[in-house]
């Protein structure tokens, strides 16, 4: 019991998990396993697991096949069409499987960083693209050059736009 105790307590932090071990495993094997895949499911949107999972049966897939399909695919833009064409998985999903598997090239599309974006007037609009074009086009470039800037990973950049709207969610209760 103590052992599986021990064991269990390294997905307590989710994100530490994620980035520490998945990553690695990704890297080695080019896929995910079902745990691996839906961990990362459940820390980007707990509450859309039953539609991923459904989108995977429909589709006739399990999440090893499906990132085993990305993994294949000859850009990223084509990564990221594989993953959309689940029904129930959509760019921000995408985005964070993407992020834990390629975690140099992308970042989490996610409306908390969308508002540190638009906080520090790097993008214009208030309304965050939820589209493969849109994650390309604006939200992407917009994320590398203000890592650049900031002289921050993407991963980085991504823990401290998240933090600051966070933060800034918080203040307005005090």
């Amino acid at each position: 019991m103590a052992n599986r105790l021990k064991i269990s307590s390294k997905f307590y932090d989710l994100d530490d998990y994620l980035f520490r071990c998945v990553t690695g495993k990704f890297a080695r094997q080019n896929t995910l396993n079902a745990f691996d895949f839906y961990a990362i499911v459940t820390w980007k949107s707990n509450r859309s697991i039953s539609k991923v999972k459904s989108g995977l049966l429909t589709a006739e897939l399990s999440p090893t096949t499906l990132m085993a399909k990305v993994s294949a695919c000859a850009s990223d833009r084509d990564r990221m069409v594989e993953l959309d064409k689940v029904t129930g998985i959509g760019v921000p999903i995408a985005s964070a499987i993407l992020t834990v598997c390629y975690p140099n090239r992308f970042t989490i599309l996610d409306y908390r960083a969308w508002e540190a974006l638009f906080h520090f007037k790097i993008v214009t609009s208030q309304t965050m693209p939820n589209d493969i074009a849109g994650y390309f086009n604006v939200y992407l470039p917009a994320c590398r050059a203000m890592a650049i800037k900031q002289n921050m990973t993407l991963r980085e950049l991504d823990k401290a736009m998240w933090g600051l709207s966070k933060r800034k969610s918080i203040m307005q209760w005090i």
